[in-house]
């Protein structure tokens, strides 16, 4: 070794990306006390900064070690070392406190499940904090639902109300120790607790024990209870127990749409459900998602399937995330564990709400006494080409950024967009970073639209970000477009409409940085149409944020408009009337005194050639099948008929029926006739549900070929709420690779409108 490289030198070292709330301090002065430099390290409002001194090997040997061993959660983006004139006379290496400075502008990273150590501990009855709901350390915890502010530091979370005990103060001051500057450090001495109150807010049991025991003792009972956990309150009753979970779902006005489970091990989610090992493995994982699992057919394990997944071939599954659920949950236990608050509204987070609310829901509630700063919803996911299919992004994945991998481009200005009125997230930006908002939902009421409003407020304020324009959805009338126009018009910033497919496209292109032409099939519900129609399936040529709509379904009336939209039935009676005019064939006389009053009148109004909406949704050409096969008049919620349909195909053959492509758009008679006349005809009803299905595919994958042919293009990329369709999704991705197309689908953000705040916010860039 030469004498440079035994003296000492100091460095100035300024790390960006997610390196608050990960452990990342305390891994740079364990590292540092490895290769026995002194200095110190803090946050601050730009991320890490870091001095350190020593002789010139070791300090490449630290700085190597450091980016190669970054924290489970946590991401480097930029790493910029400055050689220092000065060499300090010290000997040791501190974490310092952070500056007195501004807000920070920093990534934070997402609540996690406790670390395989914080486990072990938790059920180590020799522990100190054996069975304690609130243990985390430096590699795990909550952290997003906590934290106030920026630079993460205790002081600025909820947990400053908790001054730490002795025992954990020499803890966090350890640098051998896990919990090394953990800012949520506490035991049962000094931290947070549960305790059970009745719905009237009277203290039934203060000591956490028995608090727990007494819960588990009202689940088993088939009563409901009401847990807050982390980031909001659940509903939870015991799955077993038909009556309970029918109890539930009258009280939360929640009639038929599935319930997600939990279960404590991965044995019993193998008794239950069909489970490949890479869903095993996202099960698993820090992030802790709702998966979709098929029901395993022959399983031991009695739960009360229809009640909790109506005529529904999955179920929605995850493991404990919380400490809470390792101490509450019995091991052989299977409990419906759904979001804690009347069916359609924003999850409750907050305690006095939660009385409020759910006193008429729950029979006793199980609280604790720390604040959550933020609610999130829990994830839910299945597995798409060995990779996360996300149908809602929230608790584990929010505020963890999106990367758009644009080169050649210039730095991006901070931008809102707003996404859409179902399964609303919006999106800010730093940069190329995406920070895609937590799930809100349904813009249906004022408490949704509240909730919207309050969480872009709390990501402005948490990352200091001041949008320079917002990108709202083309449509008129929809809350979060003119709250996206209020905002604008407040911070004197532009107000950019987008159309709603060219989003769904245009979110994909930008998970993949794609470039050149690019064509878009999203096949979705309803979306505003620049031509004064209802889109709803398009071909999309997609360049540098500009598109041309070259093909589409053919367009049908909507009857009744909206009212189409949630009454299925109107459509159906459409196709009915045209094809056979006045004279139904005997299946549909009987189902045509099944409908409401309105039917007759609007079965003459379709006689007399009244004019209705023009319409080209896929959505609803799903749901209209699923009405003409018997699968449901109406929706209890968002997509019922549409997932029967799906449900009634899985595991049938089916067989395609004879279709033509035309220029600019397929004919959908080709798929309904068919079903029709052999409903007609008594063949069996999966048989044609498959068969629509198949069709369908086939169709789609000739459309995409030609016009990839015929426009020159390679890359194609799907979007939309109908791909939750995965049985259609699977297919179409199949017959397009054959083809030798580079076929993209989301895995960063959801399929569904939860994405569609990532792609305007891409088209805002672009322009």
């Amino acid at each position: 070794m030469s004498q440079s490289d035994k003296k000492d030198l100091r460095q100035g070292i300024r790390v960006t990306g997610i390196v608050q709330g990960v452990g990342f301090r305390p891994l740079v002065s364990v590292l540092a006390d490895r290769y026995e430099l002194s200095g110190f390290v803090y946050n601050d409002a730009q991320g890490v900064y870091i001095e350190v001194q020593g002789p010139a090997m070791e300090l490449a040997h630290f700085s190597r070690d450091l980016q190669e061993g970054v924290p489970q959660g946590g991401r480097i983006d930029s790493w910029k070392v400055k050689d220092l004139v000065t060499v300090a006379n010290e000997t040791t290496f501190i974490i310092k406190a952070s500056p007195n400075q501004k807000q920070g502008q920093v990534f934070l990273s997402a609540d996690t499940a406790p670390c395989k150590d914080c486990l072990k501990e938790l059920l180590d009855p020799h522990n100190r904090r054996y069975g304690y709901a609130f243990i985390n350390c430096t590699h795990c915890g909550p952290r997003y639902t906590l934290i106030e502010a920026t630079p993460y530091d205790r002081a600025r979370t909820s947990m400053k109300v908790f001054p730490m005990c002795q025992p954990c103060q020499a803890e966090y001051d350890d640098i051998h120790s896990r919990r090394y500057h953990a800012e949520p450090n506490a035991c049962p001495d000094c931290g947070p607790h549960y305790s059970l109150y009745s719905p009237q807010q009277e203290l039934l049991l203060d000591k956490e024990g028995e608090a727990f025991a007494e819960a588990r003792r009202q689940i088993a009972k088939g009563q409901i209870v009401a847990l807050k956990g982390i980031g909001g309150y659940h509903l939870i009753c015991d799955a077993r127990n038909e009556k309970a979970v029918q109890r539930l779902r009258k009280r939360k006005r929640r009639p038929d749409k599935p319930l997600a489970l939990m279960v404590k091990s991965l044995e019993l989610v193998r008794q239950i459900a069909q489970i490949s090992p890479k869903e095993e493995a996202l099960l698993q994982s820090p992030k802790r998602p709702i998966v979709l699992l098929p029901w395993k057919m022959d399983s031991v394990v009695k739960v009360a399937r229809e009640a909790v997944a109506p005529q529904n071939h999955q179920v929605g599954l995850m493991l404990p995330y919380a400490p809470v659920h390792y101490v509450l949950l019995p091991e052989e236990a299977v409990w419906v564990m759904t979001s804690g608050n009347p069916s359609g509204f924003p999850v409750i987070y907050e305690d006095e709400e939660a009385f409020r609310e759910l006193a008429s829901i729950a029979d006793v509630f199980l609280t604790h006494n720390r604040r959550i700063v933020s609610p999130v919803d829990d994830s839910v996911t299945a597995l798409v080409e060995d990779k996360p299919y996300l149908y809602r992004r929230s608790r584990g994945y929010v505020p963890l950024s999106i990367g758009v991998p644009i080169k050649g481009k210039k730095t991006w200005p901070t931008l809102l967009a707003m996404g859409g009125d179902l399964k609303n997230a919006f999106a800010m930006n730093r940069d190329k970073q995406v920070l895609l908002g937590p799930h809100i939902g349904d813009l249906q009421n004022q408490a949704m639209n509240d909730m919207l409003r309050q969480s872009i407020r709390r990501y402005q304020n948490l990352f200091q970000l001041k949008p320079k324009k917002v990108l709202v959805d083309a449509h008129p009338a929809y809350f979060s477009s003119q709250l996206g126009r209020e905002l604008a018009k407040a911070w004197q910033v532009p107000c950019i409409e987008v159309q709603h497919h060219q989003a769904h496209a245009a979110s994909v292109i930008a998970e993949y940085g794609l470039q050149g032409k690019v064509l878009g099939l999203v096949m979705d519900g309803t979306g505003y149409g620049p031509d004064g129609t209802i889109w709803g399936s398009e071909w999309l040529l997609c360049q540098d944020g500009d598109y041309e709509r070259l093909a589409h379904l053919s367009y049908t009336p909507l009857p009744g408009g909206e009212e189409a939209v949630r009454q299925p039935w109107r459509q159906a009676a459409y196709y009915l009337q045209t094809i056979y005019g006045d004279t139904w064939p005997a299946p549909y006389v009987a189902w045509r005194n099944t409908l409401p009053k309105q039917a007759n009148l609007l079965l003459q109004a379709l006689a007399h050639g009244m004019k209705f909406p023009l319409a080209c949704g896929a959505g609803r050409l799903f749901d209209a099948a699923g009405c003409l096969l018997g699968l449901g008049n109406v929706h209890s919620f968002d997509g019922q008929v549409a997932m029967a349909l799906e449900e009634l195909a899985y595991g049938s053959r089916g067989g395609i029926w004879p279709y033509t492509i035309e220029e600019n758009e397929l004919p959908v008679s080709a798929l309904i006739k068919p079903l029709i006349v052999g409903r007609v005809k008594g063949l069996s009803r999966d048989f044609l549900a498959a068969s629509f299905h198949q069709t369908l595919a086939r169709m789609l994958a000739d459309k995409t070929v030609q016009l990839c042919q015929v426009k020159g293009i390679k890359q194609v990329v799907l979007s939309g709420g109908v791909f939750q369709n995965r049985l259609l999704l699977e297919s179409l991705v199949s017959l397009l690779r054959i083809k030798d197309l580079q076929v993209y689908i989301p895995h960063q953000a959801p399929v569904n409108d939860g994405g569609l705040a990532l792609g305007q916010l891409y088209i805002g860039q672009m322009k």
